[in-house]
């Protein structure tokens, strides 16, 4: 059996998760007000928050707002499967974490073993 499961996030919900790891990791943060946010899928995702009117960027790679993103949800206390291979995609527009269980392993065998006719209740 193999799983896949998406969450996804408004805006608001990604634009907090970057902050509040950017925050707790001590790493800076953007002089001035956040007023945009761009998410884009080229050679990965990756968010652009746009501060002052687009007066100046700051480019979230897909590796940070991945972090940022299962941090989040650890806050929520969202249950997220550790065993999971999880990636960051754009599903109409949106930011979605999408994990992925069983996607790599073979599927094993069951062998079923025949039961004589004569063992079967008469």
């Amino acid at each position: 059996m193999k799983e896949l499961r998406c969450i996804l996030f408004t805006d608001l919900e990604v634009l907090a998760a970057i902050l509040d790891r950017r925050r707790k990791l001590n790493e800076p943060l953007p002089d001035g007000q956040v007023t945009g946010l761009r998410l884009e899928m080229n050679q990965g995702t990756r968010c652009t928050l746009l501060v002052d009117g687009g007066k100046h960027s700051l480019t979230i790679p897909e590796a940070e707002l991945q972090a940022a993103l299962l941090a989040h949800c650890m806050t929520k206390k969202v249950p997220l499967p550790a065993e999971a291979d999880k990636s960051v995609y754009l599903i109409r527009g949106r930011a979605t974490l999408m994990m992925t269980m069983n996607f790599n392993k073979s599927a094993r065998l069951v062998s079923m073993v025949e039961e004589r006719a004569d063992s079967l209740p008469h």
